[in-house]
């Protein structure tokens, strides 16, 4: 009888903490209120000119909705026509330096002289391959053979006028090659008679090519400068009037040591890199137009790619991005206690309709992103009727993670990730008792009550069958 008894005891209190445990935890929407914590934005740079944007658009705290924003945008640019240059003068170097001064380049010696040419004659090529109606000139400068102050005949059109014929302008350095001049170099007069080559014409782009392995020791007027400002002055001050005169100037200096120039007359000694860039400036802070510091090894790949590609002014090189994969990852808080709902299709790709519960996810696919291209759609969380109370007062994430997947030119891309969200936060006022579903009040009164008449009952029989 007394086991009997503890077991009615055992069930009556497990039930009744049973239905406590169950009831408890559901809480009407109705009771509860709504509140943004943080608006935070999720960004993802991904195939490296993709840009993926997740942002909340509206928040409703009466009906408890959260809408969430997700975008995907290509932001390079398409390719651009392409602006040929109409004319184009080579300026040389032919002191003695760039004639003596030998080089190994991919296990061949040969002069600098011949290495400067060869680019320049690769790089003509390509320039009446791609525009057959371009002008050229060329300009070599160095000292005139006699005399020690720095004239106009420091320089010399080899090619009297622009001309447009490949191989009359090939010709033209080919002579340079078998020619030599004076041994100081003279760079504000080849400046000068570069430009004078170039017309007044505005409906062209005209550029001039500065090749030199040296920096200016003489200049109009000026005598046996030993790299002192007498020479550098009129130097910088010519190419700054170059480009204000619309011609655009680019300036290759080759193999700009970082070592003492040995019969400078300057105190302390510069080197030759550092009177070169207050001369011509830095590559990021040039004196005027663009400046290249190079080593032999790089002349013919700065020549005729780097100079080619800033001649023809290709400004942006388009991507494509394909076979993007988005995920969108919720915690299990998230995706008991709000439905999903998408408010509108993408532009682009297609998203899936619910909420995969393998791992929480949605997924939005994209064959293809072109230059410039977006897409994007928005879906709701909303909070359900009845939702667990364990998550009232706390900062609930409306996501988990992010992952985007890609390809460019066919090769995957690193996967990319974020867990930047908006956070929300759920509260019941204090003054209000949280209405629970199936309120357990009658429940928990009523089996007291039954369970003091059934110990009741069961203690008097007890004590009849002991009297008896």
């Amino acid at each position: 009888m007394r086991k009997s008894l503890k077991f009615l005891l055992v069930a009556i209190l497990s039930s009744l903490l049973l239905s406590t445990s169950v009831f408890a935890s559901s809480v009407a929407k109705t009771s509860a209120t709504m509140a943004l914590v943080e608006d935070n934005v999720c960004e993802i740079t991904f195939g490296n000119t993709g840009k993926f944007t997740k942002k909340m658009t509206n928040i409703d705290t009466n009906n408890k909705t959260i809408d969430i924003n997700l975008s995907a945008v290509n932001e390079s640019e398409p390719d651009k026509e392409v602006q040929l240059p109409g004319e184009v003068v080579l300026l040389i170097d032919n002191s003695n330096s760039i004639a003596v001064n030998k080089t190994t380049v991919n296990n061949v010696e040969t002069t600098r002289k011949e290495l400067i040419l060869s680019s320049a004659k690769t790089l003509v090529e390509k320039l009446y391959a791609a525009n057959p109606s371009i002008k050229m000139g060329v300009v070599e400068f160095a000292t005139a053979a006699t005399g020690d102050e720095g004239t106009e005949n420091d320089a010399k059109a080899v090619t009297t006028s622009l001309i447009n014929d490949k191989a009359t302008t090939l010709n033209a350095l080919t002579t340079i090659s078998n020619e030599k001049m004076g041994p100081r170099t003279n760079i504000e007069a080849g400046l000068d008679a570069a430009s004078k080559l170039l017309s007044n014409s505005t409906e062209s782009k005209k550029y001039i090519i500065l090749l030199t392995d040296a920096i200016p020791n003489t200049a109009y007027g000026v005598t046996l400068d030993r790299y002192t400002s007498k020479s550098a002055d009129p130097t910088i001050a010519k190419l700054k009037a170059v480009e204000n005169s619309g011609i655009n100037l680019i300036s290759i200096l080759i193999n700009m040591l970082d070592e003492p120039i040995y019969n400078s007359e300057e105190d302390p000694t510069p080197t030759y890199l550092e009177k070169s860039q207050k001369i011509f400036g830095t590559e990021t802070n040039p004196t005027a137009g663009s400046v290249y510091y190079v080593e032999d090894a790089k002349v013919t790949d700065t020549v005729t790619n780097t100079i080619y590609n800033e001649l023809i002014q290709k400004t942006s090189t388009a991507t494509v991005i394909k076979d993007i994969v988005i995920k969108d990852y919720f915690p299990d808080y998230i995706i008991n206690n709000f439905d999903y709902a998408q408010l509108t299709t993408p532009d682009k790709g297609n998203v899936t309709a619910t909420v995969d519960k393998k791992d929480n996810s949605i997924t939005w696919t994209i064959s293809e992103l072109q230059p410039g291209e977006s897409s994007n759609f928005t879906y709701r969380l909303k909070l359900k009727d009845q939702f667990d109370s364990s998550i009232i007062g706390q900062n609930l994430h409306t996501n988990k993670d992010v992952t985007i997947d890609c390809k460019v030119d066919d090769k995957p891309q690193p996967q990319v990730h974020n867990d930047k969200c908006p956070i929300v936060i759920l509260d019941v006022p204090a003054t209000k008792p949280i209405p629970q579903t199936g309120s357990n009040t009658w429940i928990v009164v009523g089996s007291l009550i039954a369970l003091v008449v059934v110990v009741g009952a069961t203690s008097l029989v007890v004590a009849k069958k002991r009297i008896k």
